[in-house]
C-alpha cells in the first residue's frame, strides 16, 4: 500500500515537472502505435501487435530520455515526412497525369500566336473536348480524390486534432493549467476526435463523391506561416489567431498581382509553390510554407486562346481589371497561363467579388513547413470544407 502511494506521488511529481516533455513523447509513441496498428490490422489482421511494434519503433527511433523529447519529436516528424514523400510520389505523378490528360493541348497554347478567327472556333471546340476528357479519365480522378480527400486529409486532420487533445491551444480547455488539463481531457477527446475529426473524414468522403462530377486537382500555394495558419485554421478553435487576426478565417485573400489577374494563385507543381514560399519579398515572416489544396477550378480561361488584348493584359506589366472583367463577363472562374520567365504553368482563381476563395472551392489538405521539413501543425485544427469561414 505504502509503495503504491509513493509510486503515485512520484508519477504526479514527474508529470508536474516534465509535463510538456512527457506529452511530446506520448504523442510520438501514440502516433507510431496507431500507424502500426493500422498497417498490421490491414495486412496481418493483428492490430494489437502492430501497436506494440509501432510503439517500439518510436522508442528505438528516439525516445532516449524525456528531457530530449522535443528534439526526438522533430526527428520522428522528419522521418515520417520522408516516408510520406516516398509513398505519395506515385499519387503526385497520378495527379500530374490527371492535369495533363484533362487539357493535353496545353503545351501548344503557351503563347497567343493563332489568328483570331481560328481561336474563336478552336476555343469552344476544345472546351467541349475537355468535358469529354474529364468523363473519360473519371477513374483516375476518383483515385486521386480518394487518396487526397480521405487518406491524406484524414491523417493530417487526425494529427492536428490529436495534438489538440494532448496539447490544447486554448486556456479554457486546459492550456497552461494542470488541473484543468485533466478535467477537460474527456471534453477535448469528444470535441476534437469524436466531433471534428469524424466530420473531417465525412467531408473527405463527401468531396470524393463530388469530385467525380466536379473535376478537382491537387494544387500548391506558397506563402508564409502567418498567412498559412490564418488561411487553413479556424479562429473559433484557435484563441491566438482570433485575438491577433479577428474572426475572418479559412479564406484565401485575393492577390492584386498584375501577372494573371486579381485572385488566388496556385501551381500544379510543388517546386513552383516552393519558390514562391522562399520569396522573402512577398512574405511577412521567415517561415515559408506550402498549402496543399484540392482545387475545383471551374471553367478555365486559357490566355493562349483568349483574344489578343486579354493575353496582353497578363504579365508583369499587364492590367488585372481587364482580365477579371473579361472572366466575369464570360463566366470563367480560373485563368491558366504560361509563366515564360519561370517556365511553368500558373492558375489564378478570379476573385473580383471575393466569391471564389471559400473553403468549398479551395480545400486545404495540409500545411507543409519548408523550414522544418515537416507537416505543420495547425493549432485548433484546419477549417472544415463544408462550413462557413469560421468553422
Amino acid at each position: 500500500m505504502l509503495l503504491g502511494i509513493i509510486i503515485l506521488v512520484l508519477v504526479i511529481l514527474a508529470y508536474l515537472g516534465f509535463k510538456d516533455e512527457i506529452i511530446n513523447v506520448l504523442s510520438v509513441v501514440a502516433l507510431f502505435a496507431g500507424v502500426g496498428a493500422l498497417l498490421f490490422g490491414l495486412i496481418f489482421d493483428n492490430a494489437g501487435l502492430g501497436a506494440i511494434v509501432g510503439g517500439g519503433v518510436a522508442v528505438a527511433l528516439g525516445v532516449k530520455v524525456v528531457t530530449d523529447a522535443m528534439h526526438i519529436g522533430t526527428t520522428v516528424g522528419r522521418t515520417l515526412w520522408f516516408f510520406y514523400v516516398i509513398v505519395s510520389l506515385p499519387f503526385y505523378l497520378l495527379n500530374q497525369l490527371q492535369i495533363l490528360l484533362s487539357r493535353p493541348w496545353r503545351p501548344f497554347t503557351r503563347y497567343n500566336t493563332l489568328p483570331g478567327k481560328v481561336k474563336r472556333v478552336l476555343e469552344p471546340a476544345l472546351e467541349v473536348l475537355g468535358v469529354l476528357l474529364e468523363i473519360v479519365i473519371t477513374p483516375l480522378r476518383t483515385v486521386n480524390a480518394a487518396y487526397y480527400n480521405i487518406l491524406v486529409h484524414g491523417i493530417c486532420s487526425l494529427y492536428d486534432f490529436f495534438l489538440e487533445v494532448i496539447r490544447p491551444s486554448g486556456k479554457s480547455e486546459g492550456a497552461g493549467n494542470t488541473g484543468r488539463w485533466f478535467l477537460m481531457l474527456p471534453f477535448r477527446f469528444a470535441k476534437y476526435i469524436l466531433g471534428h475529426w469524424v466530420l473531417a473524414l465525412a467531408e473527405g468522403v463527401l468531396w470524393t463523391a463530388i469530385d467525380i462530377f466536379i473535376p478537382a486537382y491537387t494544387m500548391y500555394h506558397g506563402t508564409d506561416l502567418t498567412a498559412g495558419q490564418s488561411i487553413t485554421g479556424s479562429k473559433q478553435r484557435n484563441e491566438t489567431l482570433r485575438r491577433e487576426l479577428g474572426w475572418n478565417s479559412g479564406c484565401f485573400t485575393a492577390s492584386q498581382s498584375s501577372w494573371g489577374g486579381i485572385g488566388v494563385y496556385f501551381a500544379s507543381r510543388r517546386a513552383v509553390a516552393y519558390s514562391y514560399a522562399l520569396d522573402s519579398y512577398r512574405l511577412s515572416d521567415d517561415n515559408p510554407v506550402i498549402i496543399v489544396c484540392r482545387v475545383s477550378p471551374g471553367r478555365i480561361l486559357s490566355y493562349g486562346l483568349a483574344p489578343w488584348r486579354i493575353y496582353r493584359a497578363a504579365g508583369q506589366n499587364g492590367h488585372p481589371p481587364t482580365l477579371n472583367s473579361y472572366a466575369e463577363r464570360h463566366q470563367y472562374t480560373t485563368g491558366e497561363w504560361w509563366n515564360d520567365r519561370g517556365r511553368y504553368w500558373e492558375y489564378c482563381l478570379f476573385d473580383w467579388k471575393n466569391l471564389y476563395n471559400a473553403p468549398w472551392r479551395i480545400r486545404p489538405v495540409y500545411l507543409y513547413n519548408c523550414r522544418t521539413g515537416m507537416i505543420q501543425h495547425v493549432r485548433g485544427g484546419m477549417v472544415h470544407w463544408t462550413v462557413l469561414k469560421n468553422g
